[in-house]
């Protein structure tokens, strides 16, 4: 670590602590929801400042790299901050803040008694420090804990309300992903079973020495795990079922947020720990393809917005897999940059599809007519 970035150092984990404290805070102000709203947006605004002084740092003086709690390094926990982590992590926490600003000025809960939103704020940290958590994850185990805190938050999230559709959908939403954190968890057993570390800078080094079988099974298997996180076709069919039901801040925060840590997790695979895989490159090709064209006919075939903007939101992820699999400079450059711009324009698509909504009463097409005189 750089000694000039000692002192930032420090930081590093309070992207990851400051929203569980935010939600333990927010919890025990449930009857005071001003307050809650107040501490929300106070930590996530603090946690946006500190991801700028931490891009600022990787780019000046390169990656940053802390062990919690002074333990060995394939002990403890590690968090890195490059300029890719940094980048995502300034970008997500942005957004998500951005988006909490809409629910709070657009009153979402406030309107809807069915909904407790004395449970909204503290989920909505815990999601925050989910996402942080797995962009600054140095190990691979570290990053599974991040993918359970989101699956857990966004579950809660996604069924506010308890309506029939709501429930119908989080059921799938949490099957599909859990069958994806088995997929992971035994992805990490044969890591550690062939290499003897979780940690990724470590695995990077001694996967060389790992035999070509084992290692493309291994590359294989947490492929899957990040596919079908990712939401890469053909492991995308729960997506579009999934965030439409949802209010329109869950549904801007998981369409611009939750895929794209699967995709992050594909970037740092393909470039740290798998560089020169001919056989997977050809294989996340194939599927980039698919992804594209699966998700445009998909958007063509629907009538209403949000599943429109599911369906597309399926294509752009083809996209980003794509410049991935061309495994070069500029294509992962393209692919993070693609990636930046669809957290932005994924979640703003979505919060004007809720003011549509809230304007016209559906997001059907069918049924929006004289909307511009409303």
């Amino acid at each position: 670590m750089n000694p000039g970035s000692s002192l930032l150092a420090t930081v590093i984990p309070l992207p990851v602590l400051l929203p569980l404290l935010g939600a333990g805070l927010t919890l025990v102000l449930a009857r005071r929801p001003t307050l809650q709203r107040a501490v929300s947006v106070t930590v996530l605004s603090a946690v946006v400042v500190i991801a700028a002084l931490l891009l600022v740092a990787a780019v000046q003086s390169g990656p940053i790299v802390i062990t919690v709690g002074s333990w060995p390094v394939p002990l403890g926990i590690t968090l890195v901050v490059d300029p890719l982590s940094a980048l995502m992590l300034l970008t997500s926490m942005t957004v998500t803040l951005a988006v909490l600003v809409y629910a709070i000025g657009q009153g979402v809960y406030d309107r809807d008694e069915a909904t407790p939103i004395t449970i909204f704020h503290p989920t909505y940290l815990v999601l925050a420090a989910g996402v942080a958590n797995a962009f600054l994850a140095g190990d691979l185990f570290n990053l599974y804990v991040g993918f359970e805190v989101l699956l857990m938050a966004s579950y809660v999230l996604l069924t506010l309300g308890g309506s029939r559709s709501r429930v119908r959908a989080g059921v799938t939403y949490v099957v599909v992903n859990v069958v994806s954190s088995l997929i992971f968890l035994a992805g990490i057993a044969l890591v550690y079973a062939a290499v003897g570390t979780l940690n990724l800078a470590q695995i990077s080094v001694r996967m060389a020495d790992v035999s070509p079988g084992t290692a493309l099974t291994i590359h294989l298997v947490l492929l899957t795990a990040f596919g079908i996180k990712a939401a890469v076709f053909p492991l995308s069919a729960w997506l579009p079922d999934s965030y439409p039901t949802a209010a329109a801040p869950v549904t801007a925060v998981f369409a611009g947020l939750l895929t794209k840590v699967g995709v992050y997790s594909i970037i740092r695979m393909e470039t740290l720990v798998f560089p020169d895989s001919d056989v997977t490159q050809t294989v996340l090709l194939v599927a980039a393809g698919l992804t594209m064209l699966v998700g445009a006919l998909g958007a063509i075939a629907q009538a209403d917005i949000k599943r429109v903007l599911s369906f597309t939101l399926v294509s752009h992820i083809g996209y980003m897999i794509f410049g991935i699999a061309l495994a070069t400079p500029l294509g992962v450059a393209g692919a993070v940059f693609y990636v930046v711009h669809h957290i932005t324009v994924q979640a703003t698509l979505f919060c004007v599809v809720g003011l549509i909504e809230g304007v016209g009463g559906s997001t059907s097409v069918t049924r929006l007519g004289g909307l511009a005189r409303a």
